[in-house]
């Protein structure tokens, strides 16, 4: 197969994700959602999700991957805290 009709796996990425990401901020803006946190949350899910779709039947995880699945990772579960301690008070 030609390389102008095969798309390689980093490509479909950031294809699958730049398309979920426009979706996203269109429907979340739609909703009138204002808060950032809830984008930057819904974010890092798709980064997941789209990782995992777009890897062979194993992840495979370089370590830039790594690294920034886990700095998402982190902002994701310091925006939960917050919202949790919010919701003890």
């Amino acid at each position: 197969m030609s390389r102008a009709l095969s798309l390689e796996r980093v490509e479909i990425f950031l294809i699958a994700y730049a398309c979920l990401l426009v979706f996203t901020v269109i429907a979340l803006s739609a909703l009138m959602v204002s808060e950032i946190d809830i984008y930057v949350a819904a974010f890092v899910i798709e980064y997941f999700v789209v990782i995992f779709a777009t890897s062979p039947h194993y992840p495979v995880e370089t370590r830039r991957e790594r690294i920034i699945g886990i700095m998402l990772l982190a902002v994701f579960s310091e925006i939960l805290i917050q919202h949790v301690i919010q919701l003890l008070k």
